[in-house]
C-alpha cells in the first residue's frame, strides 16, 4: 500500500500542473479508489478482531483495545482524504466544463473533447441541454452580453469560412472570410466567443 492518501493527493497535483484541464486520469482516479477499499478491508479487518477481542475479554466491555485505536484512527483518515480529494478532483473539472459552455455556446471543441472522460461529455452534453431548454422557456438569449458590453455595436473580422449569411437587427450580412462588419452585439456574440469572428479594437486596420 502506497503512502497513506497520497493516490488523491497526485490527482489534485495534477489539476495544479495544468494550464487548464488536463486529460482526464483514469488510472489514477481507479487507483484512489482502490487504495480507499484497501483501508476500508484493513479497516474492517481491524473492526472485527477489536470485536472478537471485546467478546473474550472480561474488562473494557464495549470498548475498542487501545492499542488498536491509533491504526483504525489512520485508515479512517486516509478513506476522508481520499474521498475528499475524488470529490475536490471531479467537482473542479466539472466547474471548468460549466464555465465552458458559456464561453462556447455548446461547441465542444474537438481538442477539449480529447482531454475528457466520457462521462464527463456527457454531462457537458446535458448541462448544455438544460441551459437550452431553460433559455427557450424563458425566451431569452442566456448567452448574449456574458459581461455587460461597453458598446451596443461589435467591430468583427471574419476569420473561419462557411458561415454563411446571418440575419441580424440591421438586416441580413453575408458573412465572408476576411470582410470585415459593424454587428450588433447581440447578434455575434456566439460567433466571437466560438472563435469564428475576431473582435477589433477600432485602432486595427481593417
Amino acid at each position: 500500500m502506497s503512502i497513506y492518501g497520497q493516490r488523491g493527493r497526485e490527482l489534485l497535483l495534477d489539476l495544479k500542473r495544468s494550464d487548464w484541464l488536463p486529460s482526464y486520469n483514469d488510472e489514477g482516479v481507479r487507483a484512489t479508489l482502490q487504495e480507499i477499499s484497501l483501508h476500508f478491508n484493513e479497516l474492517t479487518d481491524q473492526a472485527s478482531a477489536a470485536s472478537s477481542a471485546e467478546r473474550t475479554s472480561a474488562t473494557n466491555k464495549g470498548a475498542i483495545p487501545m492499542q488498536t485505536r491509533p491504526s483504525m484512527l489512520l485508515h479512517d483518515a486516509a478513506i476522508r482524504r481520499n474521498k475528499r480529494c475524488l470529490l475536490a478532483y471531479h467537482n473542479h473539472r466539472a466547474d471548468k466544463l460549466r464555465a465552458l459552455r458559456w464561453e462556447t455556446s455548446a461547441a465542444l471543441p474537438t481538442h477539449v473533447r480529447a482531454l475528457l472522460s466520457e462521462a464527463e461529455v456527457d454531462f457537458f452534453a446535458e448541462y448544455d441541454r438544460l441551459v437550452s431548454r431553460y433559455s427557450a422557456a424563458m425566451d431569452l438569449d442566456l448567452g448574449a452580453n456574458v459581461t455587460p458590453p461597453e458598446e451596443d455595436f461589435a467591430l468583427v473580422r471574419v476569420v473561419h469560412s462557411g458561415l454563411g449569411r446571418i440575419v441580424t437587427e440591421i438586416g441580413t450580412v453575408a458573412l465572408d472570410v476576411g470582410t470585415t462588419h459593424s454587428l450588433p452585439r447581440n447578434d455575434v456574440e456566439h460567433l466571437i466567443r466560438q472563435g469564428a469572428l475576431q473582435q477589433l479594437n477600432g485602432e486595427e486596420n481593417i
